[in-house]
């Protein structure tokens, strides 16, 4: 698909529908039947309406060079009418009908929906905001994941089959920044990222960039996912529990006074109690070819004794909200996140032994506190802690024989703060400024015992610290819902290079019509660090992935360059959005991408993606159906892989198209999701060779085949009912079932080699299935 014709052909569009009539408007407190009748004299139109609907009602408007449509659409918010064309000269004018799941004021922005009720694209900038307190039932949840939801939007995939795994638009999940509360996260799933580590029960709002993205946002390349925690003071105490197949959670929001709150919240998993098909399913899929289901067997018919089995995971979340009056607001937040698994096995016949010990924390606080000077200034103080933490210990034992060790640590300690201002500076135009630091304190270590052989011991480590200063400025122009106009630009000095580094970004829309908008955007980003891909943990098969800063050589800075145009449509319940974008990133290696045929060599790289998202929506009363669909060419080029050609990207997804349905009809909603997609490519073994270094895996070409097509089929239901009269105390059961069909998926592909039974090499083929049919049930309480 050549995305510059693409683009050409949506610019030739836009201009050939800016050939209208336009006018200018200038109207202060005057009768609104005065108004619809200059408009039909200066159109040479008619309206047809009812005189109660504009009796007794005035306006004050000030429209410069405006067609009819675009003055028709401002009328419409002003004078809460709908204006509804008969013929070329003939409008109907009915009042029009306000409910809360289709358009509400909120902060001068219009939120519409866009998927379902609670999920909405801004008005003021690139956004789309999905809120899990208003989210609609969605394909396979029963409750509204924080980061599950997201990848139900064209651009957003997850290769992996997990919630925490987001590839946005050809980047890695690594590539994204993703905040709570101003607190930056390095680790944001449960149970290997099946789970969102992030409670929906007390989440306000999460914002997602794809492209456009503010200036104030720094040091990630790809997406951004910003999410803000309650920020509303309640009248009295509100809380609720609930319970599902794999973990169960509680939260409070109790008022201390009419200006200040405490909101807290909690889960854990109940897998170490009890022992539930949705777990066992998430298992098979999460431990497949690793110690853990094959119980480390040299033989089939080995007898394998569990001597441990111990995993859970939990967080919780406390904050503390003050707003002495309307022009400031206080908030403290914590939030605590936590995985462990311990597991052991024996094998009695040769007296093995084998453990395996993991944990993961990610934990962090913020002070954020917001200013209103006045109507025109105010400005908003952010300070913030984080720390990762993955400790790993693995081991292997025969009695009087060996004993080797394997010890894997990766922590980042991360404090910064940021001051922002924001001035209007007349009606259309505001002016942002701000500064940011961060200090980043990146530590690796890895360490091998063997007692058999102590000259093959290693004890490797590393640490480094980069402290980022960063000036940014945000300019917007706004003018009567017809122009948008977001220019940034950003300067970041990253001291663990001694560098300075310039992030242009552009955002511009223009409403074309009543019903059509065009859309266009541009930016440069940066990011000093990254995850890379280690080996020495492959054994286990898990979290083999470790962040590290960049420094010169081996670990370039990354760099991202994107360019995006497209449309918006929406008219008689149909909504439909259309962007294609470029996106080229510098700075990738081999070991950030963890090819396995690489030996481990060095190699710098780079990828080029082009990409279309599509989005259709269709609304029929309480019936919702939308199209989702996503085109990646997304190509990398290294200089020692595949001898400097070109080739398909590790997770490369060319085709995705997701079909969703919802219907809500009384207490009940039911939803319905169809995915298919093509499979990403993986590199084809084609036998084993003799080397100097001895036998090793001969590959054909890099990434050459593809993993056949994925399809999958979910269903979720859901039943809210009143447990009191007074509606004090509300009930909800859910149930839902991922696979449908049980369609056995292929994840991945690898090789390996194992001795067969004459003593010789042999190649074995390793494959990744997705996750089979899988039901899940909800019960939970809210008052």
């Amino acid at each position: 698909m050549n995305i510059k014709l693409l683009t050409f052909v949506f610019v030739l569009f836009s201009l050939n529908l800016f050939a209208q009539e336009k006018v200018s408007l200038d109207y202060s407190d005057v009768a609104l039947v005065k108004v619809f009748q200059d408009i039909e004299e200066k159109f040479d139109i008619k309206f047809s309406y009812n005189s109660d609907l504009i009796n007794n009602k005035t306006i004050s408007l000030n429209i410069e060079n405006a067609t009819l449509d675009e003055i028709l659409l401002i009328l419409e918010e002003k004078a809460t009418v709908v204006f509804r064309k008969q013929s070329r000269r003939y409008y109907t004018v009915k009042p029009r009908k306000t409910r809360i799941t289709d358009t509400q004021q909120l902060q001068e922005v219009l939120i519409k929906e866009y998927l379902t009720t609670g999920i909405s694209k801004k008005k003021d900038d690139a956004s789309i905001s999905l809120l899990p307190n208003k989210l609609g039932i969605l394909p396979g949840l029963t409750e509204p994941d924080v980061l599950q939801s997201i990848q139900l939007l064209p651009g957003v995939q997850s290769p992996t089959e997990t919630a925490s795994g987001l590839y946005i638009r050809g980047g890695t999940p690594d590539q994204n920044l993703i905040l709570w509360d101003g607190i930056k996260m390095y680790h944001s799933g449960h149970f290997f990222g099946t789970i969102s580590a992030f409670n929906p029960y007390i989440t306000e709002e999460i914002k997602l960039y794809k492209s456009g993205t503010r200036a104030k946002y720094g040091n990630r390349i790809s997406g951004v996912i910003d999410i803000t925690s309650d920020n509303d003071i309640p009248n009295k105490i509100e809380g609720g529990a609930g319970l599902n197949m794999t973990h169960a959670d509680i939260y409070l929001k109790a008022p201390i006074s009419n200006q200040a709150a405490i909101i807290t919240s909690a889960r854990r998993s109940i897998t170490d109690i009890f022992d539930t098909e949705t777990f066992r399913n998430l298992s098979k899929r999460v431990f497949q070819e690793t110690k853990i289901s094959e119980g480390n067997k040299v033989f089939e018919d080995d007898e394998v004794l569990t001597t441990k089995d111990v995993f859970n995971f939990r967080d919780f979340t406390i904050k503390a909200l003050v707003k002495p009056n309307k022009n400031n607001q206080l908030s403290v937040s914590t939030l605590f996140t936590n995985n462990k698994l311990d597991y052991g096995f024996l094998i009695e016949e040769f007296d093995e032994a084998s453990n395996d010990k993991l944990e993961i924390t990610n934990q962090g606080s913020s002070l954020n506190w917001k200013h209103n000077f006045n109507n025109s200034f105010s400005h908003d103080f952010n300070a913030y802690y984080s720390k990762f933490d993955l400790e790993y210990v693995g081991g292997n034992s025969i009695t009087d024989e060996f004993s080797d060790e394997l010890r894997k640590l990766n922590t980042i300690d991360d404090f910064g703060f940021s001051y922002n201002t924001n001035l209007k500076l007349n009606e259309p135009t505001t002016l942002g400024v701000g500064y940011e630091f961060s200090s980043n304190k990146v530590n690796y270590g890895l360490s091998f015992t063997d007692s058999e052989s102590p000259e093959e011991d290693f004890n490797e480590s590393n640490e480094n610290t980069n402290n980022t200063h960063a000036l940014y400025l945000d300019y917007q122009y706004k003018r009567s819902n017809k122009w948008l106009l977001n220019a940034g630009l950003r300067t970041n000095y990253f001291s663990v290079l001694n560098q300075f580094f310039v992030e242009p970004r552009v955002q511009f829309e223009t409403r074309l019509s009543s019903s059509l908008k065009y859309k266009v955007s541009g930016e440069t980003l940066h990011q000093a660090v990254s995850q890379v891909v280690e080996f020495n943990t492959q054994e286990f098969g898990l979290e083999d992935q470790i962040w590290v800063l960049s420094e010169d050589g081996e670990i370039p800075v990354l760099k991202s360059k994107q360019f995006t145009s497209g449309f918006i449509f929406g008219k008689r319940g149909w909504n439909i959005d259309i962007e294609a974008y470029y996106k080229k990133i510098n700075g990738l290696t081999s070991y950030t991408l963890g090819f396995e045929i690489s030996d481990n060599f060095f190699s710098k790289g780079e990828s080029e993606v082009f990409g279309m998202d599509v989005l259709i929506k269709k609304r029929i009363q309480n019936y919702r159906t939308w199209l989702s669909y996503s085109y990646v060419n997304n190509d990398f080029s290294f200089d020692y892989i595949n001898s400097g050609e070109e080739f398909s990207g590790n997770s490369d997804i060319t085709h995705q198209l997701t079909w969703s349905h919802t219907y809500e009809w009384n207490h009940f909603n039911v939803s319905l999701g169809w995915n298919i997609r093509t499979g990403i490519p993986y590199t084809k073994a084609t036998g084993i060779i003799d080397t100097p270094d001895g036998p090793q895996i001969e590959y054909d070409e890099v990434n050459g085949a593809r993993l056949p097509d994925y399809h999958r089929l979910d269903l979720s239901t859901t039943y809210t009912f009143n447990v009191s009269n007074k509606d004090n105390w509300k009930g909800k059961i859910g149930f839902s079932i991922l696979n449908i069909y049980n369609k056995s998926n292929l994840l991945s592909r690898t090789y390996e080699r194992r001795q067969g039974a004459s003593n010789e090499d042999a190649l074995r083929e390793v494959n990744k299935s997705s996750i089979g049919i899988t039901p899940n049930l909800l019960f939970r309480m809210d008052f």
